[in-house]
């Protein structure tokens, strides 16, 4: 990720299209609990906003603090790179547990009308 804006740009666009998968899902299979949809749903939206608070970060240190501005500018891109690399990996293992809630929240009829779809 380039910057700040591209990284909640992915943030947001994920987490809108697992909420758009959740719905659909429910939409087409009432078998799936609502409770359970909206509990998801509730889960992605905190995921959502937790993560773009994360982005946020900001570099404490100014560059006075330096002796030269190139060093400054080297250690800042390495204090950026690490924290937003740090969120990134949170976000995804946090999408990989709503996801197997999501897949958990199908019933079993509804996982088997999937898999004859996919082999088709």
């Amino acid at each position: 990720m380039a910057n700040k804006r591209e990284i909640k740009k992915f943030i947001r666009n994920t987490c809108g299209a697992l909420a758009a998968e959740m719905l659909l899902a429910r939409a087409a299979f009432p078998e799936i609990d609502r409770k359970e949809t909206y509990e998801i749903i509730t889960d992605i939206a905190t995921l959502q906003t937790s993560a773009l608070a994360k982005v946020g970060v900001t570099f404490d240190k100014t560059p006075d603090a330096f002796e030269d501005l190139h060093l400054y500018r080297k250690d800042r891109r390495r204090y950026f790179r690490t924290a937003f690399s740090k969120l990134m990996e949170e976000f995804d293992n946090s999408v990989l547990e709503i996801v197997k809630k999501m897949n958990a929240a199908l019933p079993e009829n509804v996982r088997q009308v999937l898999k004859e779809a996919a082999a088709e």
